[in-house]
């Protein structure tokens, strides 16, 4: 029998085919498991015109390449720095006009990436957007329509399709196989849902670990195109049973976000390291340790 092929790609080889106008999405919720290190190496190749398609409840990855002037269009929900209140880019970006906004709530991003990963045309809600300003705000988004098994009026919303999906976690094999040891947020949806999966994970582990005790498994390989050994993937956010966040790091970024100064933060942290391992071995390493759980 023949050997499955290894996944396993750098950074850079991972998200050196992605286009300029790609739409992206990335896991996490909040500063939880957000693939950091996958949208870092984005920012360091220069990545423009991406249509960003967040999870219900996210913040960072997006704010900070709407600071590298990377981001053509946002699904929003909610972008924020959860403690630290609403992204400034962001913010700033939507008031200015800079990007195009796609205003939804949480169940439009969710059952819009169900749909698609299903396969389905269009998910369906109850009317209960007509009490809402969504409809008028974004007719391309809302529709409605009539609901052929009683007659009545309900509103249908399009499928989430991203063009590529990055996804990070705990521990993953060089098949794709991956295990958030944080309980699960989407991953299984936006996985199916894009058209490419690249995963990131904390450490690469036996294959072993997922046949011992496959329903464990948060993304099943088949899905996944390329895993990246990524430690401390998801800082300065956190990565769920392996380190918290760096409050004093977010606190950093904010305040320079704030000041409309992250170009300073970007230089810094991402422009003047060729990837990530090269920014690690700069940092404060006694403090990231401190970051870590205990056993």
């Amino acid at each position: 029998m023949s050997q499955r092929a290894s996944k396993l790609k750098t950074a850079a080889e991972a998200l050196a085919n992605i286009p300029h106008g790609a739409s992206v999405l990335a896991s996490g919720v909040h500063l939880s498991n957000t693939p950091m290190a996958l949208v870092r190496q984005l920012i360091r190749q220069g990545a423009r015109d991406l249509h960003l398609i967040p999870t219900p409840a996210t913040g960072l990855w997006v704010d900070m390449l709407i600071a590298a002037r990377a981001v053509k269009s946002l699904h929003v929900s909610y972008i924020g720095l959860e403690f630290l209140g609403l992204a400034p880019n962001f913010r700033r970006a939507a008031e200015t006009g800079e990007i195009t906004i796609v205003e939804v709530d949480e169940p439009t991003i969710f059952h819009g990436l169900r749909a698609a990963a299903s396969g389905l045309p269009f998910a369906v809600f109850p009317p209960i957007h007509l009490l809402t300003d969504l409809p008028r705000v974004n007719p391309d988004v809302y529709k409605e329509i009539v609901d052929p098994f009683t007659g009545k009026t309900v509103v249908a919303v399009p499928p989430l399709q991203p063009d590529v999906c990055l996804v990070h976690v705990a521990q993953a094999d060089i098949h794709g196989n991956g295990l958030s040891l944080g309980g699960r947020h989407m991953e299984d949806i936006i996985a199916k849902a894009a058209k490419r999966v690249i995963l990131s994970a904390e450490e690469i582990v036996d294959t072993s670990v997922f046949s011992r005790d496959p329903t464990r498994t948060t993304i099943p390989g088949v899905l996944v195109e390329s895993v990246v050994h990524a430690p401390f993937g998801a800082y300065p956010g956190a990565c769920p049973g392996v380190y918290n966040y760096d409050r004093p790091h977010l606190v950093e970024y904010n305040e320079r976000a704030k000041k409309d100064d992250t170009g300073v933060y970007l230089d810094t942290y991402i422009h003047a390291y060729a990837d990530d391992a090269d920014m690690f071995a700069a940092l404060d390493s006694k403090h990231l340790t401190s970051l870590r759980m205990s056993e």
